[in-house]
């Protein structure tokens, strides 16, 4: 399911500022500061605090379920946000590099018949273990491990997993998967990805953004079944999930995060990727405060902002068309409408 054949491979590059700097092992300010910012929490109306986590005593108490083995427990550091829903759980965590370890003993002692479902964000490679198998995993992917089971999962840098504890008895005709799963991390399917994406937004709007008392059972239902939709590709035997407005939405931001800078992406690519009328995919938008074109725009700008921020020497026009823009004035304008001013003036303001 790739987007037509026929768009531009290509586009124009922003000269790098520099190399990318070596992953950080601990937490840093400037970590903390970035993390709260992925999660929306540092323009929070009210803020959220998470949980702090520091030395030995906090990494005993990190997660009561597995055992926290760090080269140096006096100095460990980590953060998490979590919350309870009706029979779920969600959190978000930044956390040192470490290995998390749910040894048999701690099964026994500790059972635990649900399914754990992570993403993480942020650069680096991690491994999960279970049942003799390994798995390496990344930024993105769809991590799914039996809670009931020994396992143990290894960073050799800060990560920021994402994710939900979904109890067996709520996985329905799917919980032998869940139980018997033979490999961990899911393929990179357009349903994973869609899957992934809302997993980490869900997992902010309720432990980070205080909006879990508003999820209600439908939607947390609808959550469920998202998520247990890409739990089945593990069998073979996908749910199917294209009459599913949370599938479709979540898929339209994800194709929109990864295709947003080719300034041919439109709705109607959209449209063809899901294979879905123009009509069809505009009626899961229709309660939607901002339309899709709206949305494409909207990252673009992003991408843009991020851009003329991060590069000091880019020019406008480089950064407009590598962002996605169709032309340089289409970005002033957007750009004006939304800070006020044009690029080559903010970007003055702002770096002196």
């Amino acid at each position: 399911m790739s987007l037509s054949s026929t768009m531009p491979k290509a586009r124009p590059q922003i000269p790098p500022v520099s190399g990318r700097p070596a992953l950080a092992t601990r937490l840093t300010p400037r970590a903390v500061a970035e993390w709260e910012a992925r999660l929306g929490v540092a323009n929070a109306p009210t803020r959220t605090r998470p949980v702090r986590f520091t030395g030995t005593a906090g990494s005993a108490t990190y997660s009561p379920t597995v055992d926290v083995r760090v080269a140096d427990p006096d100095s460990f550091h980590a953060m998490r946000f979590a919350q309870s829903l009706s029979s779920i759980a969600t959190y978000c965590a930044l956390q040192p590099a470490m290995m998390l370890e749910r040894t048999a003993e701690r099964v026994r002692t500790d059972p635990s018949e649900a399914l754990l479902v992570s993403v993480s964000g942020m650069r680096g490679q991690s491994i999960v273990r279970q049942g003799g198998r390994e798995f390496a995993y990344g930024p993105g992917d769809l991590v799914f491990i039996n809670n009931a089971a020994p396992y143990s999962l290894v960073s050799t840098a800060v990560s920021d997993p994402s994710g939900v504890l979904i109890p067996f008895n709520r996985l329905g005709k799917h919980r032998h998967v869940a139980e018997r799963l033979q490999r961990p991390v899911a393929a990179n399917t357009p349903l994973a990805r869609a899957a992934a994406v809302f997993l980490r937004r869900f997992a902010a709007e309720t432990s980070v953004l205080g909006s879990a008392s508003t999820v209600g059972a439908v939607s947390e239902q609808a959550a469920v079944d998202l998520i247990v939709a890409a739990l089945s590709e593990f069998e073979g035997s996908p749910s199917v999930m294209e009459d599913n407005a949370l599938f479709v939405q979540e898929a339209a931001r994800d194709l929109i995060e990864r295709h947003h800078r080719d300034a041919t992406f439109s709705p109607d690519s959209i449209a063809a990727q899901l294979h879905l009328s123009r009509r069809q995919l505009y009626r899961y938008f229709e309660s939607c405060d901002n339309s899709l074109a709206g949305r494409i725009a909207d990252r673009r700008l992003q991408s843009a902002h991020d851009a003329l921020m991060q590069n000091g020497t880019a020019s406008i026009s480089a950064i407009a068309l590598a962002s996605g823009f169709p032309t340089v004035a289409t970005f002033r304008n957007r750009f004006k409408a939304r800070y006020g001013v044009g690029p080559v003036e903010y970007r003055q303001r702002v770096r002196g």
